[in-house]
């Protein structure tokens, strides 16, 4: 008699019922949370390296007397990246003068850095003469905030969990004068 008389005082209890629904809305509102931390941040990167990109390529540009190395150029970029840690082995720059009859059929992003390789594969890094339109394409890797949850479970390309932040500009070699 008295396990009937608890068994309907527990049915009839409406205790709990606020964490039942906290239970199932929180892990919702947290992924979301996440994902919008990780676009936040990939877009944040994503900007500062464009910024530092364009910096560089204005120098590039006005520097035909002088034009640096690939190696310098990359440190350039690293310098004014707000993100420059590990820049310097996580970033590839490709860069080449491109005729504008060929701009129509210019497809494919820049190839990321291969941490898994010991050697540095042949790059397309080429410095332009006066006048010349140059195609500067730059990738730059970086580690996921949260790699297992939301965007950065989805963005990671390569075998360390890393995803490339990949873009493209363009100038043109000034004339020395």
């Amino acid at each position: 008699m008295i396990n009937r008389w608890k068994a309907k005082r527990f049915g009839a209890s409406e205790d709990g019922a606020v964490t039942l629904e906290f239970v199932i809305l929180m892990p919702a509102v947290l992924y979301l949370l996440f994902m919008a931390l990780e676009v936040g941040l990939w877009s944040a990167r994503e900007i500062m390296l464009r910024r530092a990109t364009n910096m560089v390529a204005r120098e590039v540009r006005l520097s035909t007397a002088n034009p640096p190395s690939y190696e310098e150029m990359k440190a350039m970029i690293c310098e004014r990246s707000f993100f420059s840690a590990g820049c310097m082995q996580s970033i590839r720059i490709e860069m080449q003068a491109m005729p504008v009859s060929a701009w129509r059929n210019v497809s494919g992003s820049t190839p990321c850095v291969d941490r898994r390789e010991n050697y540095e594969p042949a790059n397309n890094f080429s410095l332009g003469r006066e006048n010349d339109l140059m195609l500067v394409g730059v990738c730059r890797l970086f580690d996921p905030l949260l790699p297992g949850t939301g965007l950065g479970r989805k963005l990671p390309e390569n075998s360390d969990g890393e995803y490339g932040v990949r873009l493209t500009t363009a100038f043109v070699t000034e004339p020395r004068g």
